[in-house]
């Protein structure tokens, strides 16, 4: 009697347990409104165009910015990710735009109801360091950067746009990697804090000049302290999922204050939750096909 009493009474404790584990997952989500009917316009297309950064953003391991929304809007938008590691915005409006305007001229993916632009980490690479084959000048970053915009704006029209600045570098951790290589290029620093600085302030320039929103990541991390911002990268230059997690945070809130319409259309499902059929289809005998 006594091992059955023991056994029912540790059958009880995990149960208990599993179900407060299960109540912190549910807590931890981010629930999403819903109307009755489902979205009555265009499932939103979301296209976030840039580096490396961008790239990262689809790592799960990282809980990488790109994820976090995919899986908070999994129901309700699409996400087309062009991230392209390594490129600067030369390359990206040399060999990128092309095949992105193809896309969307001929519906690819419904046209973009948003468009993210971020780029200019590459741009600012240091001259005489370890990527310098990838340095832009500052003015021929701001000029490309405008270019990018622009025919973004001719080739989807209707699409929102937001440009999104370099964000800060640890520039001990950079130094460390430069000292840690074996190849030929051993020692030589690929990037700066300043450096990169100096290309947020132009991106800042440049969506003034377009009139476009800017989602400033410099100066925000920058605002930390040094400890606080530089534990949110993994290598002194991509974040780590406390830095995309910090990422996501910004971001939606930027779109929610300067494109109100298109956040709140990312909380409508783009069909009914089931328990609108459950209520007013549920299953009866003689009710059980699916025809329309």
């Amino acid at each position: 009697m006594a091992r059955s009493s023991l056994r029912t009474t540790r059958t009880l404790a995990v149960c208990f347990a599993l179900a407060a584990v299960f109540a912190l997952s549910v807590a931890s989500q981010t629930t999403v409104a819903v109307t009755s009917d489902g979205q009555t316009s265009p499932r939103p297309v979301l296209l976030l165009a840039g580096d490396s950064l961008t790239e990262h953003g689809t790592i799960p391991d990282h809980q990488g910015f790109v994820t976090l929304l995919q899986s908070r809007y999994t129901q309700s938008a699409d996400f087309i990710v062009r991230g392209l590691s390594g490129y600067n915005t030369r390359w990206f409006l040399k060999y990128v735009m092309p095949t992105l305007e193809r896309e969307i001229s001929i519906g690819t993916y419904t046209s973009p109801s948003l468009i993210t632009v971020w780029l200019g980490t590459n741009d600012a690479t240091l001259i005489g360091g370890s990527n310098s084959e990838m340095h832009v000048p500052i003015e021929d970053y701001k000029k490309n950067l405008n270019q990018i915009v622009r025919r973004f704006q001719s080739a989807a029209p209707k699409a929102k746009i937001l440009l999104i600045t370099p964000p800060h570098v640890d520039d001990k951790a950079r130094a460390k990697a430069a000292a840690e290589r074996t190849d030929s290029k051993r020692g030589l620093v690929d990037r700066s804090d300043a450096a990169s600085g100096n290309y947020s302030v132009a991106c800042v320039e440049v969506a003034k000049a377009l009139k476009v929103p800017v989602l400033d990541l410099y100066s925000h991390f920058s605002a930390m302290p040094l400890a606080t911002r530089n534990a949110m990268l993994v290598d002194g230059l991509h974040f780590n999922a406390k830095g995309h997690r910090e990422l996501d945070e910004l971001l939606r809130s930027k779109l929610s204050a300067e494109f109100p319409a298109l956040f709140s259309s990312l909380d409508v499902y783009q069909f009914p939750f089931v328990s609108k059929w459950m209520e007013e289809d549920p299953y009866t005998e003689g009710n059980s096909s699916s025809r329309s």
